[in-house]
């Protein structure tokens, strides 16, 4: 399945099998970083460099992968 995508003004083709890959590599960074207790800040970098996301859906896919931190009292 192919869809159009909107980027700075133009227009990319994006397939659904890119898309896939691409979330499939931001759940192994947010996996293997939290595995390894890295800070959120290092795990969003990461995902950025190694998977050419935008901050904004680094935040996302983090938000979604990710375990939330224990606080403690």
């Amino acid at each position: 399945m192919k869809k159009l995508v909107n980027i700075m003004g133009g227009s990319v083709i994006e397939t659904e099998s890119e898309r896939l890959m691409c979330m499939g590599a931001a759940k192994m960074v947010v996996e293997l970083g939290q595995e390894n207790g890295l800070d959120d800040e290092v795990i969003l970098k990461q995902m950025q460099e190694k998977t050419g996301l935008s901050l904004e859906k680094a935040k996302l896919y983090l938000a979604q992968y990710g375990n939330p931190k224990v606080v403690k009292y």
